[in-house]
């Protein structure tokens, strides 16, 4: 019997390879247990039962389950469709979602809803596939204790025991502990009468505790916020309205809290650039081949210089007219001198005359670096300035070597993920990848281009206010927020962290995960297999997929046709599994006692 602990897209993802692979399945078949107390293939983060104003931060085109012929695996490749592909094929009963379907294009952001929808059918395809001697149960409960014994033995919620020779661990992200600030935070709005909202997801929380009207402070301008921004405002009842012009206004409903927001940075994260002509180049500097004799400090060069070469290779094929140099010499210049050296500014000064045509990470990182505003109506002006600046890149194609910069983020991070798989380069990759973290969500993992129209539009209606950077927030008589952007600080009796806990196995949010890690953040596991580590030791039959653990494996969903890691681990994953439950049938056969450590 094999156990799989979670139904979310990893574990859809399992099922669909084994499925693939079942000519390794034993003779005389095995049972699969898949538990998850959410519904099978959404998960929790998916599941249809939620808003539908929350949507994807990728476009539908860009979201697929299913291996392609770009995908190197032992096993056979399966194709699917994409989320796009799929869309005009639902033939659920939900009205919304059928009418959101028909309307999909490769370029949606479809709602996290219909994700959960396609997720769903993916699962249940998977199950189809699957031969008859595999028989599929699912538990729609959570697993809260996992001994050993001759077998495993895993404990449901629901207090039933089920004995598996085989267990895999992809339950996504458990959450962490609460901090001593988070813990203070809690008990002073407990104290004063206020409202604290740790970090969570928006979706999960109770907003109706911040009441219309009342300022509310925000911690965070990424993904969370965007979600809380919406949930508070069209979610209460308001409405966005096209002008003939073209731009956005909001109009208010009256049940919205004022949000004063900001975070270390001081600005929401960049949209996704939504032109469709760009395509992701392949690598120039940051490689797989260089990496294997690179210093962690020359990856992370590589991979500033490969951000840089995106945006200027971009600018010189599409529009030359903004440059005075040959194409050609410039990339011998721009490759031969470091990127931290004042030559390299002095060639792109010499090859771009218009400073706005040029890139400057350092203005990625730090936008607000050494402005100071005299209050919020100035800095909402800066910031109203800032929004159109960054919707127009990314959707107006004379902006297009701005927007190539996060095609050269992609190609960096598919050549990290592969580097991240390999055991040889994984330690340096880790490395370069915390290096990249520090910008690469705010440069890539941004809301539809829309969203920044809709803040832009909450600001102007007075129902947003920006705190700007380095926020920190104390108490007083009420919570107060400072920030370098601000002479003064702003008081409020509700906060609200609006960003994801890191995982953390010990924070005993999954007790099972806490059983299993007491010590560490994060559950151990061998790199190359996802066995998770007892005392040092690979367990024999017990694998580990998540964020909640070590060893590298990425993702959830992937893009088509980029040999995503995601597709070749659960591939090579799914094999060992059937390898193993084989054996054990062997064993069985035998006589030979089964032992599960």
């Amino acid at each position: 019997m094999l156990v799989v602990v979670g139904a979310g897209p990893r574990g859809t993802g399992l099922l669909e390879r084994i499925a693939a692979n079942a000519d390794l399945v034993p003779g005389e078949g095995c049972e699969i247990h898949v538990v998850d107390p959410h519904p099978p293939g959404a998960g929790r983060v998916w599941r249809p039962l939620q808003s539908p104003l929350l949507l994807m931060n990728s476009r539908a085109g860009e979201v697929t389950m299913f291996t392609d012929d770009s995908v190197r695996c032992a096993g056979p490749i399966r194709p699917g469709p994409t989320l796009a592909e799929w869309g005009p094929h639902y033939d659920g009963r939900d009205p919304g979602l059928a009418r959101e379907a028909a309307a999909l294009t490769p370029d949606s952001f479809a709602s996290r809803r219909l994700a959960g929808a396609y997720l769903g059918w993916c699962f249940d395809r998977a199950v189809r596939s699957l031969p008859p001697r595999v028989r599929v149960t699912v538990h729609s409960a959570a697993a809260v204790a996992l001994s050993d014994g001759d077998r495993q033995t895993l404990t449901l919620s629901t207090g039933r025991r089920l004995q598996a020779d085989v267990v895999v661990l992809a339950q996504g992200n458990p959450g962490g502990h609460r901090t001593a600030e988070q813990e203070a935070h809690q008990a002073f709005a407990t104290r004063t009468g206020g409202t604290y909202l740790p970090p969570a997801c928006p979706g999960d929380e109770d907003l109706d505790r911040l009441p219309p009207g009342e300022a509310v402070l925000v911690s965070g301008l990424g993904l969370a916020f965007v979600d809380l921004a919406i949930l508070l405002t069209e979610g209460r009842g308001g409405r966005f309205i096209r002008h003939r012009d073209g731009t956005l206004a909001y109009r208010p409903s009256g049940r919205e809290p004022v949000l004063h927001a900001g975070s270390r940075r001081g600005v929401p994260y960049l949209p996704k650039p939504v032109l469709p002509e760009l395509r992701d180049p392949e690598p120039r500097f940051f490689t797989a081949a260089s990496a294997k004799h690179s210093s962690p400090r020359e990856l992370v060069a590589a991979a500033c210089r490969e951000l840089l070469w995106a945006h200027y290779r971009e600018l010189f094929a599409a529009h030359p007219e903004r440059t005075r140099m040959d194409a050609a010499e410039f990339e011998r210049a721009f490759a031969r001198l470091p990127v931290t050296d004042p030559a390299l500014v002095a060639l792109v000064a010499d090859a771009v005359p218009d400073p706005a045509d040029r890139a400057d990470l350092s203005f990625l990182r730090s936008p607000l670096a050494g402005l100071t505003f005299p209050g919020q109506a100035a800095l909402g002006t800066w910031m109203h300035d800032r929004i159109s600046r960054t919707v127009a890149r990314a959707t107006d194609p004379r902006h297009s070597a701005h927007a190539a910069v996060l095609h050269g983020l992609t190609a960096v991070g598919g050549v990290l993920e592969n580097l991240l798989a390999e055991p040889e380069t994984r330690a340096a990759a880790t490395r370069v990848a915390a290096r990249v973290a520090g910008f690469a969500p705010f440069l890539g993992s941004g809301p539809p281009p829309h969203r920044l129209e809709q803040l832009r539009a909450l600001a102007k209606a007075g129902v947003l206010r920006f705190l700007g950077a380095d926020l920190r927030i104390t108490q007083d008589e009420v919570f107060v927020a400072h920030t370098s952007s601000l002479p003064h600080p702003v008081g409020a009796r509700h906060l609200v962290e609006a960003r994801l806990r890191d995982p953390d196995a010990r924070s005993g949010v999954d007790p099972l995960l806490a059983g299993l890690s007491p010590a560490r953040a994060r559950v151990p596991v061998d790199p190359g297999t996802f066995q998770v580590l007892v005392e040092g030791r690979p367990h024999p039959r017990r694998l580990a997929m998540g964020l909640f653990a070590g060893g590298g494996a990425l993702g959830s969903f992937s893009r088509p046709h980029r040999n995503a890691p995601f597709f070749r681990q659960n591939d090579a994953t799914a094999r060992w599994l059937l390898t193993e439950l084989a054996g054990v049938a062997s064993q069985t056969r035998t006589g030979t006692p089964v032992m599960a450590h």
